[in-house]
């Protein structure tokens, strides 16, 4: 990462304060290069170990006054580190600094080339478009983390500490371990999730969100953005696979009228109303190949060619995409841009499953119910063999199948407590429920315990069924399972 600030050449004529042991002396420098964060000084002729005030005079704004720390001395002069005692102050030689940029096609952070300087730089991914008022406050919130890096290494614990909590208090206003009050969970895998949505969020990197349907990427792409510097601009959220591929061009970069059949009016595309905040691409891996190549492009060049038009459009857009399909299998088998997965791939959250998140499975189906309470103001509560079949249930279809059964469960209960049969769960819990001398993890017991239910039935299923307290299809699911048949039946 290159410089944290635009540093400029300046000739700024200075006066500095500074107390000895004996007396309090003042002396005028000369600033020769200026940032936010420092700056190179010449006429200073003391040495100094403590903080000192400098007061540079600001064309049209006068004197100002900084407390500054030596860093080093050396043949140019003498690098200083700035303090603000207030945001004005930081903002005139903001504005001061803005109007000395020299004109250039590359990045002053880093070098890279940028002939507009709107959106972020492609290389370092630091805010460009100077000419915004809130430039100011989303550089400093960009840079954040990368201050706290460099300052890392004279920081004790407690510093450390007393910044997490103000972060985590103040700035991002976290409880409970998560981003979002929507994400419940306190397993590893999520607290790791939790804290790389935290690190990326306030960043402009595109990220790349991999997990199964039902995971929560959704989610997860709506905390990045409200944890951003983008949180006041749109969040626009595209499933790449409910859309047409032959209309999926003209709705993602929009169209011009009379471009195809239909076209009656100028239409915008996703990227130009996500403008300025956050477009988030869901089943990425589904996008066609000729639209992989025009994203790849914007991705790139942060340009945007409506269809049948021949004129590109500047966006300054922060990609957020997901999928539930292994991309590198599809880069292997040709269906996806190489290019394109290692653009996407720059910063990447893995979603674990819902059956590796331990006992969140419980605290998530709890906060389901808790607000499906508040909303209807009914209050129910889980039976023991609920919470049992929740651990053991597989979950295929993640926490969206999770919501959805503990919606049925909350329906159907007909008394204080919800049972698994209400949300159509079973098998393990319903099972030890009923005979909790067998040993069920065993498929042998379980299956001769099916059997003697079905015989006193006479293998009528829903009356075996509803017996076992399960659903029909959970008692077809176990018959098919262990092969079982009627006796004289082929």
């Amino acid at each position: 990462m290159g410089r944290l600030d635009v540093r400029v050449r300046t000739h700024l004529d200075s006066t500095v304060s500074y107390i000895s042991r004996d007396d309090k002396f003042e002396e005028t420098v000369t600033i020769k290069e200026l940032s936010l964060s420092g700056a190179l000084v010449t006429g200073l002729s003391t040495q100094l170990s403590e903080l000192f005030a400098i007061r540079p005079v600001l064309p049209g704004v006068g004197e100002v006054e900084l407390l500054a720390k030596m860093v080093r001395r050396g043949e140019n002069g003498t690098a200083i580190r700035l303090f603000y005692s207030d945001k004005d102050t930081m903002q005139a030689l903001w504005e001061h600094i803005k109007g000395k940029l020299p004109p250039s096609a590359d990045c002053p952070y880093c070098g890279h080339g940028d002939p507009s300087r709107e959106g972020s730089c492609l290389k370092c991914n630091l805010y460009l478009n100077f000419a915004k008022e809130s430039y100011l406050e989303r550089h400093i919130e960009n840079t954040f983390a990368q201050r706290l890096n460099i300052r890392l290494s004279r920081l004790n614990l407690e510093h450390i500490q007393k910044i997490i909590q103000f972060v985590d208090s103040k700035l991002l206003k976290i409880q409970h371990r998560s981003p979002d009050k929507e994400f419940v969970g306190t397993s590893a895998d999520m607290l790791s999730v939790f804290s790389m949505i935290r690190k990326v969020a306030p960043t402009e990197m595109s990220v790349l969100l991999l997990g199964e349907s039902g995971t929560g990427k959704e989610l997860t792409a709506k905390s990045l953005h409200t944890l951003s510097t983008r949180k006041d601009g749109p969040f626009v959220a595209v499933n790449c696979a409910a859309i047409p591929d032959s209309l999926l061009e003209a709705e993602l970069f929009g169209h011009e009228k009379g471009a195809f059949t239909g076209a009656y009016a100028a239409q915008k595309g996703k990227f130009e109303f996500a403008d300025g905040g956050t477009l988030f691409l869901d089943e990425i891996g589904d996008l066609p190949s000729n639209l992989q190549a025009k994203l790849l492009r914007f991705l790139e060049d942060r340009l945007v060619q409506p269809v049948g038009s021949s004129a590109s459009r500047k966006i300054d857009v922060r990609i957020v995409a997901a999928t539930n399909c292994d991309l590198q299998k599809s880069v292997a088998d040709g269906r996806f841009r190489t290019d394109l997965f290692y653009r996407l791939n720059s910063f990447t959250i893995k979603l674990p499953p819902l059956r590796e998140r331990g006992e969140d499975k419980v605290r998530l189906a709890r906060y389901f119910l808790e607000r499906l309470a508040s909303i209807e103001n009914r209050y129910l509560e889980f039976s023991a063999e609920a919470l049992e079949a929740i651990r053991r249930h597989p979950w295929p279809g993640n926490v969206r199948e999770l919501e959805n059964k503990v919606r049925r469960g909350f329906l159907m209960a007909t008394g204080r407590f919800i049972d698994p049969v209400c949300m159509e769960l079973d098998q393990g819990s319903a099972l030890a429920a009923q005979a909790p001398d067998c040993d069920y993890r065993s498929a042998g017991s379980q299956k001769e315990f099916v059997i003697k239910v079905l015989e006193e039935n006479d293998y009528v299923i829903a009356k075996a069924a509803r017996q076992m307290h399960i659903s029909r299809p959970s008692m077809y699911a176990l018959i098919k399972k262990h092969g079982i048949q009627k006796e004289g039946s082929k």
